[in-house]
């Protein structure tokens, strides 16, 4: 995770530099709060997506039509297992992670006075901070999924003054299925959907 840390510092600071040669750069400093809908792709989950919520602060740098945006999200997931790996009942879990997604962005439409269009894609790197059975179904879940995924993110939104409306499709480019541990030799792959309002202070 530090090692994430330090290359998100980096990209800014490399952008930072590399824009500023030119003209100055316009500082990016915000927070969101928005929801997660998110399933595991396999055998023994449900392909429905399921809520959670994400929380978190925006820090970028923009110059003109392009900017590079950085963010430290708490993200949650909600999975549930199929009824064919307990006949009794499903298992229901909560995921926590820390999400560091890198986006680089493009202003699509926006006059100065009006709402402006943006599209960004990039690499997540999330850190698996808890699992938790909701349901009694098991204990120490958490050894099952692996610590470290990386994610690939699109998305749109839509600023006005100082506010954004945005949404964003999450894939994951990683198995989150820790095979080494689990019982169960498959890969897990994680899909997800967010929409999330934002306020930005600079």
């Amino acid at each position: 995770m530090k090692r994430i840390l330090l290359f998100s510092l980096l990209a800014i600071n490399l952008f930072m530099a590399t824009v500023h040669a030119q003209s100055p750069v316009k500082p990016d400093l915000g927070i969101k709060l928005g929801a997660n809908f998110a399933h595991l792709g396999g055998d023994h989950w449900e392909q429905s997506y399921q809520p959670g919520v994400l929380a978190g602060a925006i820090v970028g740098v923009r110059k003109h039509k392009v900017g590079l945006q950085v963010e430290f999200l708490i993200n949650t997931a909600h999975y549930t297992t199929k009824d064919l790996v307990d006949s009794v009942r499903k298992g229901d879990f909560r995921a926590t992670y820390f999400d560091i997604p890198v986006m680089l962005e493009y202003r699509l439409i926006g006059a100065k006075l009006a709402p402006k269009v943006w599209i960004m894609a990039g690499p997540q790197f999330s850190n698996l901070m808890s699992v938790k059975s909701l349901n009694a179904y098991a204990n120490d879940v958490k050894q099952s999924f692996k610590s470290g995924t990386v994610s690939a993110v699109v998305g749109l939104e839509v600023r006005y003054a100082k506010f954004t409306l945005g949404g964003r499709y999450v894939i994951g480019l990683t198995s989150i299925n820790n095979e080494d541990v689990s019982t169960v030799k498959q890969s897990w792959s994680s899909r997800s959907g967010q929409v999330y309002l934002g306020f930005r202070f600079i």
